[in-house]
């Protein structure tokens, strides 16, 4: 009987290892939060009315471990307008001394928690996560109020309170529906939109445990909402074009050339109300990043040299088996 060689089998397996950096994407950056990094990264706040957390642990408030989190529960936790109802008011981190180019996608799990009942909300509910790239340096305050110009970043809503759920800005610009979006010509950046109905079809409700120490957080949200679930947001730069999505789901998409957008620099993630309100329950309204990385995003024709090139070793591996 033929004995297969070993070493052989080895060097398909070795080449295979070597190409899958190459096929998966290099990770450039990452944070886990599971330890108090908050040296690492800058914090820019519009007031003294806004607050972030580092290694939080978000499971004293009965959300689950993040996806992307190996099981563990800490992450940063984001609060804004919480006892000032005259102002708008936002903030936001950005890893100091970072700075991306070329195509490269930055990822991280979300939670929107939001006070209740639902699906409406109580008062003051509606707030956003914001997430941006194309910063410079160590970035600036990111927020409906101010941006630096050229800056491409995104805000959602926890529960779809606002007429415009979904947005897209370009420095303190929010942009018009129609071009930078994926969906329709109308319409898209309501949370009730068909559009995001699929992705997100609404019900979620709050964790048992917040439900049973408080009595507002009954019913559940509409559809279109990405509140009570981690979510995978992703924002990814190929080319010219920056693309935002949650969950799979392209939201909307910025150009270099006709949005004027930086498409190299820092990234950020943060949190903010474009309202004057204030939550009638501040302990239950809070937004949480968890697992922040920015990944390459491999040439097309990197990733086709790679697939022939396993393809070509594992043939290889099975002719001289």
């Amino acid at each position: 009987m033929k004995t297969k060689p070993r070493w052989k089998t080895g060097a398909v397996a070795v080449g295979a290892m070597a190409l899958a950096p190459t096929l998966l994407g290099q990770t450039l950056f990452q944070d886990t939060f599971d330890t108090n990094t908050s040296a690492n990264w800058a914090v820019y706040q519009s007031s003294a009315d806004t607050a972030v957390a580092f290694a939080y642990d978000y499971s004293a408030d009965g959300i689950p471990a993040a996806p992307n989190s190996g099981g563990t529960t800490f992450g940063v936790k984001f609060t804004a307008n919480m006892v000032a109802p005259a102002a708008v008011a936002g903030l936001n981190i950005v890893p100091i001394g970072q700075s991306f180019s070329g195509n490269y996608s930055v990822k991280f799990d979300l939670w929107m928690n939001i006070n209740g009942p639902f699906p409406g909300g109580g008062a003051g509910a509606t707030e956003f996560a914001s997430m941006g790239v194309g910063l410079a340096g160590n970035g600036a305050l990111l927020w409906s109020g101010a941006a630096p110009a050229g800056t491409a970043w995104f805000g959602a809503s926890g529960e779809g309170g606002a007429a415009q759920d979904y947005r897209a800005y370009v420095g303190a610009t929010l942009q018009p529906e129609g071009p930078a979006y994926f969906a329709t010509g109308a319409a898209t950046r309501d949370a009730a939109n068909a559009y995001y109905t699929v992705t997100f079809p609404g019900g979620q409700t709050a964790p048992a445990s917040q439900s049973a120490a408080f009595a507002q957080q009954t019913g559940g949200l509409g559809v279109g909402t990405i509140g009570f679930a981690w979510r995978a947001v992703e924002i990814t730069r190929i080319d010219n074009i920056v693309t935002w999505s949650i969950d799979g789901l392209p939201i909307a998409s910025l150009t270099g050339s006709s949005n004027g957008v930086s498409l190299e620099g820092n990234i950020s993630v943060g949190y903010f109300d474009p309202f004057s309100s204030v939550s009638d329950n501040a302990a239950l309204s809070f937004g949480l990043v968890d697992n922040v990385r920015v990944e390459v995003v491999p040439e097309p024709g990197t990733i086709a040299l790679g697939v022939l090139g396993l393809a070509g070793l594992m043939a290889w591996g099975r002719r001289r088996a």
